[in-house]
C-alpha cells in the first residue's frame, strides 16, 4: 500500500510540474524585459567556452590541409574568424588582443590555400600558434600552449 501511494504522489508530483511548467513558464514570453536581458547575459558564451571552440577548429585546421582538404582549412580558418568577432562582442575586455590576433594570426593563409601549397601552410600555422600563445600571454593566460603539431582532429570531415 505504501508503494502504491508513493507511486501516485510522485505521479501527482510530476503532472503537476508539467502542467506549471505547460501554463507559462517560458520566461521568455512572461518576464519583464530587465530580468530577461539578466537571463541572457547568463547564458553569452565565456572566454573559455569560445576558447576551447577555438581549439578544435585550430586542431581542424592543421588536419585538413595535411590531408589536402582545402576547402575544409578555409572554412575552418572562416569559423574561427567568426568566433573572434564573437569574442570582441561577448568579451569587450579582450576586444584589442582579438583584434590583434584577427590582424596578424592569419596573415599567409589565403595564398597558401588557395596555392595548396602544405609548405607555406606549415609556416602560416607556425605563425598562427605563436600568435595564439603571444595572446594567451597578453590575457595572463601564457601557460596555455598549443601543440605545434596537433595530434589528431576532431571532425569526422577528417580520415
Amino acid at each position: 500500500m505504501v508503494t502504491i501511494m508513493k507511486y501516485f504522489l510522485c505521479l501527482l508530483l510530476t503532472l503537476s510540474t508539467t502542467i506549471s511548467y505547460a501554463n507559462g513558464a517560458d520566461w521568455r514570453k512572461s518576464d519583464s524585459d530587465e530580468e530577461k536581458l539578466k537571463k541572457i547575459i547568463k547564458v553569452i558564451p565565456s572566454t573559455s567556452d569560445i576558447m576551447f571552440q577555438m581549439g578544435e577548429r585550430y586542431k581542424n585546421l592543421y588536419w585538413a590541409a595535411k590531408q589536402g582538404k582545402w576547402e575544409f582549412a578555409e572554412y575552418q580558418l572562416e569559423e574561427m574568424e567568426s568566433l573572434l568577432k564573437t569574442l570582441m562582442i561577448t568579451r569587450p575586455k579582450r576586444k584589442e588582443t582579438a583584434r590583434n590576433f584577427l590582424d596578424y594570426g592569419f596573415n599567409g593563409y589565403e595564398d597558401a590555400i588557395e596555392n595548396k601549397n602544405w609548405g607555406a601552410f606549415q609556416k602560416t600555422f607556425n605563425n598562427m600558434r605563436q600568435a595564439c600563445e603571444h595572446c594567451h600571454e597578453l590575457n595572463q593566460h601564457a601557460f596555455i600552449k598549443l601543440q605545434k603539431t596537433p595530434i589528431k582532429g576532431s571532425s569526422p570531415a577528417l580520415d
